[in-house]
């Protein structure tokens, strides 16, 4: 629905009626009166791996989201409408879109569908994945919306609860590369036998770093899958079950593997933490076909809401494969429902419980090579120590706007 505004406005398009609205520009606009404009095109950045843009992550969408409503706040008094505008480059448009989007889904109780509709008109780029290579799969602005609905559903996150402090704190590699994709879940970056430290700064981490956090979140099982690096007695000893599922990397999961993933993480009482190489493509299949099974995300939702999470998760042709194994997940749902039984989130409100962060194809158990290589894990922790160093003093504040 798009509102013709005057003063060179005129494609502006009108996201809250008469308060809220977003464009795309291509230079600051001049000061107005009785208007506000502000943008977090320099402000905050998505730090990419390889050909990947975005979307921008959790941390972003809520220091943007505690910026804008500010804002909104104070227009309400002053009586000025808010515009929210990015340049008129089609990756900047996508990522703007995004996090109104999902502050509209966060914090207006909007469904998926409602946020994106004033939108629908508009093209843009789909989000890309972490290689240096072309994506054939394509993951939208409104995937990533229709999953954070789903997990708002499923109780993942919540508004009140979610600490962005934390979550800024464990996703630098130095403190841990961790993240929470769920209450039940961490996918974190597989740790060492022997703390280093490069003259370059790359930190790699051993299980003590993480055991006494794994302890006070009630972690009760670290799942491996890459080739050992550490000593699982290390978890064992201090009271942390510990289980091997290691297949090589660059290579969809076989679904025997799946399924003993799946069974190990049911059986366990508390949250599991699991780790490939980087914790981005093996961990986020893995974490990803028991979110399907019990929570019932389709691909796309799935994909879209682990890169808001935890970005670079899922790469190259695990994407498709997360597609070919769908609707074997949602058969095995415990409770027999399906995807269409949970609703369209229509009225949705964000007042959930819980993020405090707050096989294959083929059908036989050998795993499938994707279209990178063997040493993807590596290369991928090369470039999140590249990304972090160039954003190593720029972390952003919730105050960054004021």
């Amino acid at each position: 629905m798009a509102s013709m505004i005057s003063n060179g406005l005129e494609d502006a398009i009108e996201f809250l009626p008469g308060r809220l609205y977003y464009v795309a520009l291509k230079k600051a606009p001049p000061r107005m009166n009785g208007a506000h404009f502000f943008s977090i095109d320099e402000e905050l950045i998505y730090w990419n791996f390889y050909l990947d843009f975005g979307p921008l992550n959790l941390g972003h969408t809520f220091v943007f989201s505690e910026t804008l409503n500010k804002k909104l706040a104070n227009a309400a008094k002053s009586g000025e409408r808010i515009y929210f505008y990015s340049s008129t480059q089609g990756q900047q448009r996508a990522n703007a879109v995004c996090i109104l989007g999902c502050w509209a889904v966060l914090f207006q109780g909007m469904s998926a569908a409602k946020a994106f509709e004033p939108f629908e008109r508009m093209r843009f780029p789909p989000f890309h994945d972490a290689t240096p290579s072309v994506c054939t799969f394509n993951l939208t602005v409104l995937d990533c919306l229709k999953g954070l609905e789903r997990a708002i559903q499923s109780n993942y996150i919540s508004t009140k609860s979610f600490d962005l402090h934390e979550y800024q704190h464990f996703e630098r590699v130095e403190n841990g590369d961790l993240t929470w994709v769920s209450p039940k879940f961490i996918a974190f970056a597989g740790p060492h036998n022997h703390y280093q430290r490069t003259p370059q700064g790359h930190v790699m981490l051993t299980p003590e770093h993480y055991i006494p956090y794994y302890k006070k979140r009630n972690v009760t099982l670290v799942v491996r899958l890459n080739e050992k690096q550490y000593d699982e007695k290390k978890f064992l000893s201090a009271g942390i079950d510990h289980l091997d599922l290691i297949y090589p990397d660059g290579t969809n999961a076989p679904m025997h593997v799946l399924m003993k993933f799946i069974e190990a993480c049911e059986k366990t009482p508390g949250a599991v933490a699991v780790h490939c190489k980087a914790g981005l493509g093996r961990t986020g299949t893995c974490i990803g076909a028991y979110m399907m099974k019990h929570d019932l995300f389709n691909a796309h939702e799935l994909i879209g809401w682990l890169r808001l999470c935890r970005p670079g998760s899922v790469i190259g042709p695990q994407q498709q494969f997360m597609d070919t194994i769908e609707a074997k997940m949602w058969a095995l749902n415990p409770n027999g429902k399906t995807p269409s039984s949970k609703g369209d989130g229509s009225g949705l409100v964000a007042t959930t419980k819980a993020l405090s962060l707050s096989g294959s194809s083929n059908g036989g158990n050998a795993p499938t090579t994707i279209g990178f290589d063997k040493h993807q894990g590596d290369k991928l922790n090369d470039q999140k120590f590249m990304r972090y160093s160039r954003n190593k003093a720029s972390v952003p504040s919730s105050s960054m706007f004021w």
